[in-house]
């Protein structure tokens, strides 16, 4: 004979699942300011919140707050080209690319980026 549940007894509809994970407005500020203004990343939120790296996302996804791609930025778009070139002409293209910390086939594609945008302004 199959076990009647108390919620179906009394005729509720039993609840599925887990449930869903409460963030207050406090820790969704805190969130934001961490994760989105500060830039921290989902490892180092753990670290400071003391929870593993799932749970971070779970807080960050439960709080709205819009996850970053995994995808590397180029380094060269927070550097002045001016300072970009005059490297160049200093150091060389290798010399440039170690000092910026970066390949010499990224630079060099960056560089011709420069001129390709230069050139159309």
């Amino acid at each position: 004979m199959p076990r009647i549940k108390y919620q179906e007894a009394i005729g509720q509809t039993p609840k599925r699942g887990r449930p869903a994970l409460a963030v207050s407005d406090a820790e969704k500020a805190r969130l934001h300011r961490l994760y989105i203004i500060q830039g921290l990343s989902v490892r180092d939120l753990g670290r400071n919140l003391g929870i593993g790296e799932k749970a971070v996302r779970l807080r960050l996804h439960a709080a709205g707050v819009p996850m970053r791609s995994n995808a590397k930025r180029p380094r060269l778009r927070y550097v002045d080209p001016v300072r970009v070139y005059s490297d160049v002409i200093l150091h060389g293209v290798e010399g440039a690319a170690k000092r910026l910390k970066m390949t010499k086939r990224a630079l060099q594609y960056h560089l011709s980026r420069l001129r390709r945008e230069a050139k159309s302004e």
